[in-house]
């Protein structure tokens, strides 16, 4: 097997795999299972969140206040867009750009290299999600934008809005519920036609337990919160009776791993990779990497580490020539590893 070794000035050489291949990488820590690859940072974005590929433009969400764009070919962040509060989302649909932010949702046109007008407040008033106020938002199948609003507090009861992904028209008319019991989601993807969607976990009940979720959806289904996690009953909520029956995860992540952003991937064979942010309060650390969820038969059946030392991914996405960006918003980055 080639030797892939990542040096100080991102310098890069092929590699054959035939088993996961993990290198250390003195300037940048990157561990790699991929086909003949190289590995660089695409461009440097202050708190990167969600990203959307828009033809030859990345734009990119942020936690603070603006959006940024990025050439998908490499080169320098622009702001493109500010005066938000946490504007973690961002979707492309048509040559127009949908911003998710703490209270609303904001449209703009897509001009020549990303340069961003017409803004308009498409739906305002969202509910208040307290510290999972992070939406994240995408047009599915049937061009309808989706858009994730968390529980308020770790375990406790929703109210409203809180707690659920909702789905609306591209002029954010005719909302619809479409998940509940969802405690906080901040990525999904479709696959066959079939929405799946991360949910993370609650705290503070010991290392390992609830699990980090994957979901199918079913249009207006109860996936357990504040009564489940997985399968487990959460503390303050044990032998309650929920007002649905719960659909169970697909998959179960280990617990405190911070499931995010999730993408099905034509360059992996449908496949996922789903960003895995990293525990907070585990006594032993977790997470902090990005891994590839296979599929078999239309389920997910496994999943295992694609790649390390990424800072703390937030999200991933294909580029059009099948690389993989990843965000980070702890490092301020984007990543781009290429075939």
């Amino acid at each position: 097997m080639d030797v892939f070794s990542l040096k100080a000035g991102f310098l890069s050489a092929r590699i054959g795999l035939l088993a996961l291949v993990s290198v250390a990488a003195a300037a940048s820590g990157v561990a790699l299972a991929l086909g003949p690859a190289r590995a660089e940072v695409l461009a440097r974005v202050p708190a990167a969140r969600e990203m959307a590929v828009c033809g030859d433009v990345l734009f990119v969400g942020t936690k603070r206040s603006s959006v940024y764009a990025v050439p998908v070919s490499g080169g320098r962040a622009r702001r493109v867009a500010s005066g938000f509060s946490a504007p973690n989302g961002v979707a492309c649909s048509r040559a127009r750009l949908f911003v998710a932010s703490r209270d609303r949702v904001t449209a703009f046109d897509i001009g020549p290299g990303g340069a961003l007008s017409g803004r308009r407040d498409i739906r305002r008033g969202l509910p208040n999600s307290g510290a999972h106020s992070l939406r994240y938002i995408a047009v599915g199948p049937d061009s309808r934008l989706y858009v994730s609003f968390g529980s308020p507090c770790n375990i406790c009861l929703p109210r409203g809005l809180q707690s659920t992904i909702v789905s609306m028209n591209q002029d954010g008319s005719d909302l619809r519920r479409v998940a509940w019991g969802v405690r906080n989601s901040v990525g999904f993807d479709w696959r066959g036609g079939t929405m799946f969607f991360t949910d993370n976990g609650a705290d503070r009940m010991g290392d390992d337990i609830p699990p980090d979720e994957l979901n199918a959806l079913r249009p207006g289904g109860f996936y357990g919160f504040p009564y489940f996690g997985g399968r487990i009953p959460l503390k303050g909520f044990r032998g309650a009776r929920p007002p649905a029956q719960q659909i169970p995860p697909v998959f179960e992540f280990q617990a405190h791993v911070a499931t995010l952003g999730i993408h099905f991937f034509r360059s992996l064979g449908g496949d996922a990779l789903v960003a895995e942010h990293g525990s907070w309060n585990r006594s032993v650390p977790v997470g902090r990497q990005v891994v590839r969820v296979r599929f078999k038969g239309g389920r997910p059946v496994s999943a295992t580490t694609f790649l390390r030392g990424v800072g703390r991914p937030v999200d991933v996405k294909e580029a059009p020539d099948g690389s993989v960006l990843v965000s980070d918003d702890a490092g301020g980055a984007i990543h781009v590893f290429r075939r």
